[in-house]
């Protein structure tokens, strides 16, 4: 089947209802997997929680098969599970309306694939920085810990007072304002006090330093960041889009439909926000393998768009359904108890009717 675009006409009802049936019920049960696979990686995954990137990092090369295997490929294969779901609910709305043009297809693969394989590629990258911060950590922190041990020992002769100069005078070293404190190796200044960083200090500044070094010089992080970012902006981009033409076309009820596209926009602005998207593609893989208690809109069984209408705008069954015997023609309007004037004569006639509202008042001032 193929979509409708500019030039082109919908395809019929039978190749609709063939597509559906050949696809709807594995596009379900691959998005059930996904969900499913994703949920395994959860325990999988280090976690990520830490004081600073020193502390990650040594707890990612503590557990550098769960980084890759349950952050990498787990959650990776659990994202590319998602797009047959996402074909197949593309693909019925072009088969139903030809607003939505044939490249939009395209929605449902790349956005779920550069996103898993950015995923793939931050977990290697945060693998080879750990290693290479942890490789290189007792080094620097010996360094730091000899260094604060020299500056400390060094503070008490610096602050020994003045000095002679070679003409017999004497010189004061000049003190540091508040508005230009320095820093040398293994100390720190404060105001007019130098004041020396104790080891334990000079180590964890090390440690840190350290670790955003090997961060900043991993460049398969670099490469997986920036991936992820244009993976990122194109899964929330199908994931407006295509919940949006599903509720226009009537193949998703509108509380699914919103529901989605807020929990695809979650994914930007709350990092747990894919876990409750992950749930959204189980229950809609439940609809269509046709698991899920309630049945699916009849757009899809129709092999047609029949849009939910607006709040307000449900009018009622169709006309031929309200016909039939029995059946009273009239505005519902209450008539007017006066009977009409006869012979055309008589001012009370040129009065106009009393209105509803009128004789309700009326009633009132009787009781």
């Amino acid at each position: 089947m193929e979509a409708a675009g500019p030039g082109k006409t919908l395809p019929s009802k039978v190749e609709l209802l063939t597509f559906q049936a050949r696809w709807m019920r594995p596009a379900g049960i691959s998005a059930i997997l996904g969900a499913l696979i994703i949920a395994i990686s959860l325990p999988i995954q280090p976690s990520v929680s830490g004081d600073n990137d020193a502390d990650r990092l040594t707890k990612f090369h503590d557990n550098s098969t769960g980084l890759v295997v349950g952050q990498g490929i787990l959650i990776g294969i659990g994202l590319l599970l998602f797009i047959p779901l996402l074909y197949v609910l593309i693909r019925s709305v072009v088969g139903r309306t030809e607003r939505v043009r044939r490249g939009m297809v395209s929605l449902a693969f790349v956005g779920p694939i550069l996103f898993s394989v950015s995923g793939l590629l931050v977990a290697l990258g945060l693998d080879d920085a750990a290693g290479n911060f942890v490789e290189q950590a007792p080094a620097k922190e010996r360094q730091a810990r000899d260094q604060a041990v020299a500056a400390q020992a060094a503070a008490p002769k610096r602050a020994a007072g003045p000095s002679k100069q070679a003409g017999g005078g004497t010189s004061t070293a000049p003190l540091a304002t508040p508005n230009s404190p320095t820093t040398t190796s293994g100390s720190t200044t404060t105001g007019t006090t130098t004041a020396p960083l104790s080891p334990d200090q000079a180590v964890s500044k090390a440690r840190d330093d350290l670790a955003n070094d090997v961060i900043d010089d991993s460049s398969l992080l670099r490469v997986g960041s920036f991936v992820r970012f244009i993976g990122l902006i194109a899964f929330v981009f199908a994931m407006i889009y295509i919940p949006l033409w599903c509720m226009r076309t009537g193949l998703l009820t509108r509380f699914w439909a919103v529901l989605g596209i807020a929990l695809g926009v979650s994914i930007v602005l709350v990092p747990v926000g894919i876990f409750g998207l992950v749930l959204w593609f189980a229950v809609i893989g439940l609809m269509l393998a046709r698991w899920w208690p309630v049945s699916l809109p009849p757009a899809w069984d129709a092999a047609e768009a029949i849009p939910w209408p607006r709040p307000g705008e449900d009018i009622g069954p169709p006309l031929e359904e309200r016909g039939g015997p029995g059946t009273v023609e009239g505005s519902g309007r209450e008539v007017s108890e006066e009977p009409p004037a006869e012979n055309g004569g008589g001012r009370e006639s040129a009065q106009p009717p009393e209105t509803q509202g009128q004789r309700r008042k009326k009633r009132k001032r009787r009781k």
